[in-house]
């Protein structure tokens, strides 16, 4: 394949595309009707068969009436329509925004003389069959047919057919997976351009995996017309927004777009099972073994001990009563935490700071042989009833120079504070700044006889645990000073007590902020909002699973199902055994991703509204009008179900008479209406 033939290939493909995405951009701006109608005789009010329905502007023909005198096809709002028959009248219709349309004919008192019948046949456009967009689970399931007429596709054709579902709130368009058919000669000679690989994935034709070859399989029983079906599928999350499939059409030859069109195949989804009563409870996580243990409290407290050692020395000077003083205030604290029966002292830790004045070996050390004198006198000081269980340890630092410069200049030295900074920016050898700083002019009157001191102290951490349990009354003074010191034993112990469900949801978002990972939290959440019809599908992600208690994968899934992500929900029960207590809800999560058959019985039982639903669902629309019947009539949705049943066995007008009586009674009914599939060709007729 040479290189001119590659790149006029490419061109050709690129305009393909092109010419589909103009397609795309171009149908809403066309606003393209699904148009659906019945033509009747004025006279007699009986539907007229095999009435001609014409564009009058492309002079082409867009439907023949059928036995029942209906029709149904694509069009534009504003293009005029002409009905036309022998024996009647004809009429002219413009287009408005109506999805049903009633025409009556006149009839034409005129003599006939024998004439030649000929049949008029399409022949100068692809029609995709109208149909639904069917919802199973989060899945949405497209189906249909595309005829080609004999006259349009020649030997060296590709139609290419671009279904597009289209999400009509969220104003968002994905395309499907594309048809495309092939003309024997233009299907091998297609292969020749791309080297006889045309199927390879990533040196061949990029829509190769999707061609159907024209054969004599693909022409439709008795007439002269190609059929190909289609089917796709589309996985959503969303399933409370309003969808369409729009399909987009061209034919190519070998280098040019000769036909190029757009259609509206499907409006609405249809989902029966939206109806469908789930009224499964959340419940609360009653197995002790997951519930919070009263936990130890690791309290600390913190200071500081001003003990003076004597100049250059490792020791205390015991002389001084000041350390004596220091000693007794540590003393005290110990003794109060050890008065405490629940209490008990763990560790007592000593931090030594020396200033950084010498050298810097010599304060480490220094300080280093400071804090282990100090904590062998603290030891010594300390009764044998205190020291007894107590973990002691030191450890020791040097101050840096930086720490001099921030006391200076916080007691507003800038000055001096800058010079010392020039030293430390000069070098980064502590024992180099030592020297310099030494040799400044206010070295002994400011920092040797002001500041060092102060960086020169010894901190204390001392660690202790308390074992008791905490009152209901002490918890909640606890949690009304601050919430973020709870433990989760504290937190369960009063959210459970609490009856008010705004403050005890509070409680528990706050216990779950301290401790993500609190499960048992999480679930009894989870399970209140289940029950105020409020569910959170995301509150227990991250804890269900095969590991999972059974209660928890169960609120999952029912908060899953109430926000109708329902592959989801299936998944997370394949972890729930089925039991007795379980199997309702596995039965609805099984229907609701497409299982009827073997799930019927059991969601039939829960009632006749559920059983109707089962029916619709499985297509048993006859059963279903019958069951119908026996719903309550003071219910709006008996009315809207028996509207969907009587739309299906064909009996538009009764079921219209039933969708009006329902929006009368509930008018909410009428904006899910818009959506559904099963109905939502009714309500332009109303609006006639």
């Amino acid at each position: 394949m040479n290189s001119e033939n590659i790149a006029t290939h490419f061109k050709r493909v690129a305009l393909t595309l092109a010419a589909l995405l103009c397609l795309a951009l171009g149908a809403q701006a066309q606003e393209v009707v699904r148009l659906t109608g019945r033509v009747v005789s004025k006279q007699t009010g009986e539907p007229l068969i095999g009435v001609n329905i014409t564009d009058t502007r492309l002079r082409r023909a867009l439907a023949v009436t059928d036995e029942d005198g209906r029709f149904s096809m694509n069009t534009h709002v504003g293009t005029q329509l002409r009905f036309s028959m022998i024996g009647a009248k004809q009429e002219m219709v413009k287009v408005k925004n109506d999805k049903f349309l009633t025409v009556k004919l006149d009839e034409d008192d005129v003599q006939l003389k024998e004439v030649e019948v000929k049949t008029k046949r399409i022949t100068d456009r692809i029609m995709p069959e109208p149909t639904d967009i069917e919802v199973k689970g989060n899945w949405l399931y497209v189906r249909t047919r595309v005829r080609v007429p004999k006259q349009m596709f020649q030997h060296d054709r590709r139609l290419v057919v671009q279904p597009i579902l289209n999400n009509v709130t969220e104003n968002k368009l994905t395309l499907m997976r594309p048809m495309v058919y092939d003309a024997k000669e233009y299907h091998r000679t297609q292969d020749r351009l791309y080297n006889f690989n045309m199927n390879s994935e990533t040196a061949g034709d990029p829509l190769a995996k999707h061609v159907t070859v024209k054969s004599s399989a693909t022409r439709e029983k008795g007439q002269d017309n190609d059929i190909i079906g289609y089917s796709d599928s589309i996985f959503v999350k969303n399933l409370k927004a309003e969808y369409s499939c729009d399909v987009y059409m061209a034919i190519e030859d070998y280098t040019h777009i000769i036909y190029r069109d757009t259609t509206i195949i499907a409006r609405g989804t249809v989902n029966p099972l939206r109806w469908l009563d789930c009224s499964l409870l959340g419940k609360p996580l009653t197995d002790a073994s997951y519930y919070p243990t009263p936990e130890k409290q690791m309290r600390d407290s913190k200071g500081n001990i001003n003990l003076k050692f004597l100049i250059g020395k490792a020791t205390l000077n015991t002389n001084d009563p000041h350390n004596d003083i220091e000693i007794e205030k540590l003393r005290q604290q110990i003794d109060a935490i050890r008065a405490d029966k629940d209490a008990t002292i763990q560790s007592l830790s000593l931090e030594g700071i020396a200033s950084p004045d010498g050298r810097y070996n010599f304060n480490q050390d220094l300080a280093r042989q400071r804090m282990d004198f100090a904590l062998g006198y603290i030891r010594e000081k300390l009764p044998e009833n205190l020291r007894s269980g107590i973990e002691f340890s030191s450890k020791s630092s040097v101050a840096p120079w930086s720490e001099v410069v921030a006391l200076l200049r916080r007691d507003s030295l800038f000055s001096e504070a800058d010079q010392v900074q020039s030293i430390i920016n000069r070098s980064s050898n502590i024992d180099v700044q030592s020297a310099r700083i030494r040799r400044l002019p206010f070295f002994r009157s400011v920092l040797e006889a002001r500041y060092l001191p102060k960086l020169r102290q010894v901190n204390y951490v001392m660690n202790y645990t308390i074992f008791r349990q905490l009152t209901l009354d002490e918890i909640r003074n606890l949690y009304a000073a601050d919430y973020k010191k709870l433990t989760r034993y504290e937190f369960f112990t009063l959210y459970r007590s609490e009856n008010n469900a705004v403050k005890r949801d509070t409680i528990i978002r706050q216990a779950l902020e301290m401790y993500p990972s609190f499960m048992i939290a999480a679930n009894d959440l989870a399970a209140d909002l289940i029950n105020r019809g409020e569910s959170d599908p995301q509150l227990l992600e991250p804890f269900a699973g095969e590991k999972a208690p059974a209660t928890v994968n169960i609120n999952h899934a029912i908060a899953l199902i109430q926000n109708r992500q329902f592959a989801a929900a299936d998944e997370c029960l394949s972890y729930v055994p089925k039991t007795e207590e379980s199997e309702l809800l596995h039965a609805i999560s099984g229907v609701l991703n497409g299982r009827y058959d073997e799930n019927y019985k059991t969601v039939a039982a829960t009632g006749k509204r559920n059983e109707l639903l089962m029916m619709l669902a499985m297509k048993r629309n006859k059963e279903a009008l019958k069951l119908s019947r026996e719903l309550p009539d003071d219910e709006a949705l008996t009315h809207y179900l028996r509207a969907v049943c009587l739309n299906r066995t064909d009996d538009a007008v009764g079921a219209y008479e039933e969708l009006k009586r329902s929006f009368e009674m509930d008018p909410s009914l009428e904006k899910i209406a818009h959506t559904d599939g099963d109905v939502n060709d009714l309500l332009l007729e109303q609006k006639k």
